[in-house]
C-alpha cells in the first residue's frame, strides 16, 4: 500500500539536531488510523519491544517496583500473568502471548543467578528470532536477521572472554547461529557468511557499555538507511522511520549532558567510518 501523503509530511530525523519533532506515541497514534490491517499486525509486531521491556522489569524487581511502558501491547496485569503461569506448572501458557516471552521467563528463572547474562540481549535475540519466523515481509525478516546476528556474536564473543558456556543463550537456527554453537574459531567462517562481521568484533572490543550501545545503533541507523535508500511510500519507509525514532528517542531519555555526548559520538562515528558503510552490503547467504 502506497503511503505517499504521510510519508512526504513526516519530519527529516537526524541524530545531531536534538529538539523534538515527533514522538513514538504520537507516530503509534497516527499509525492506527492510517495503516492497512495487514500492516497494523506488522506494526504491532514492532511494539513488542516494549513488551520485552516490561517484562524484565517486572522478572527484575517484582509486580510491585515494575516500570511500565504503555506503548506495549499488553497492559501491566498481562505481564504479570504471563511470569506467573510459568512459574505455576500447572498452568496452560496463553496463546495470546508470543511464544518467544515464554521461552525468555523461563530461561530468566531457571538461570538469574548466573554472573555475566544479559538478559536484555538475550531477550532482544528471542524477539529478532521471532520476527525472523513469524513474518513475511522481507525488511522485517532482514532486520530481523541483522539484530539477531549482532546480539548473538556479541554474545558469544563475550562469553568466550569470559569462559562462560554460551550455547544455550544463541538464538535462532540461521547458519550464523548454527555456526557460533558448533565451532570453537568461528571468526573466520563469520567474516564469509557476515559482512558487517568486523564491525560487530570492533564492537565487542568495546569496554564501556553505554558506548557498545552507541556503535550498536549507528551500525543499525546505516543499515536502515541502505535497505530504505529505494523504497520511498511503502510501509517499508514507515518501519525505518519507527526504528529511527526509536534508537533516537531512546537516547534522549538520559539527561541533556550525557544525551549531547552521545549524539556527537554517534555523529562522528557516522562520519568518520568509511568501514561502517563498506561493511553494509547485502547480508550473505
Amino acid at each position: 500500500m502506497n503511503y505517499y501523503a504521510f510519508i512526504s509530511g513526516l519530519p527529516d530525523l537526524i541524530f545531531d539536531e536534538h529538539k523534538k519533532v515527533y514522538s513514538t506515541r504520537e507516530f503509534k497514534d497516527e499509525l492506527q488510523a492510517l495503516l492497512s490491517w495487514i500492516d497494523k499486525r506488522i506494526v504491532r509486531r514492532l511494539f513488542l519491544k516494549y513488551d520485552n521491556d516490561n517484562l524484565l522489569s517486572c522478572l527484575k524487581y517484582g509486580e510491585e517496583n515494575m516500570t511500565f511502558n504503555d506503548l506495549a501491547n499488553y497492559s501491566q496485569e498481562e505481564i504479570i500473568d504471563m511470569v506467573d503461569s510459568v512459574k505455576d506448572e500447572d498452568r496452560k501458557w496463553n496463546k495470546k502471548y508470543p511464544d518467544y516471552l515464554h521461552i525468555f521467563i523461563q530461561d530468566y528463572l531457571v538461570h538469574e543467578e548466573t554472573p555475566k547474562i544479559f538478559w536484555e540481549d538475550h531477550l532482544s535475540t528471542l524477539y529478532y528470532n521471532y520476527l525472523l519466523n513469524k513474518t513475511y515481509n522481507r525488511f522485517l525478516k532482514e532486520w530481523s536477521e541483522v539484530n539477531m546476528n549482532i546480539r548473538n556474536v556479541l554474545t558469544a564473543l563475550s562469553a568466550r572472554r569470559e569462559g562462560i558456556e554460551y550455547d544455550y543463550l544463541i538464538v535462532g537456527d540461521n547458519d550464523v547461529a548454527k555456526l557460533l554453537r558448533t565451532s570453537q574459531n568461528p571468526g573466520h567462517s563469520l567474516i564469509e557468511l557476515i559482512d558487517y562481521y568486523e564491525s560487530i568484533r570492533e564492537i565487542d572490543e568495546i569496554s564501556d557499555l553505554l558506548e557498545k550501545e552507541q556503535r550498536i545503533d549507528a551500525l543499525l541507523w546505516e543499515w536502515i538507511d541502505e535497505r530504505t535508500f529505494f523504497h520511498y511510500f511503502d510501509i517499508e519507509k514507515i518501519m525505518g522511520y519507527l526504528f529511527k525514532l526509536q534508537i533516537i528517542e531512546r537516547w534522549r531519555l538520559l539527561d541533556d549532558e550525557k544525551g549531547n555526548e552521545i549524539f556527537r559520538n554517534i555523529i562522528n562515528s557516522l562520519k568518520n567510518s568509511d568501514k561502517l558503510h563498506e561493511n553494509f552490503k547485502t547480508t550473505k547467504r
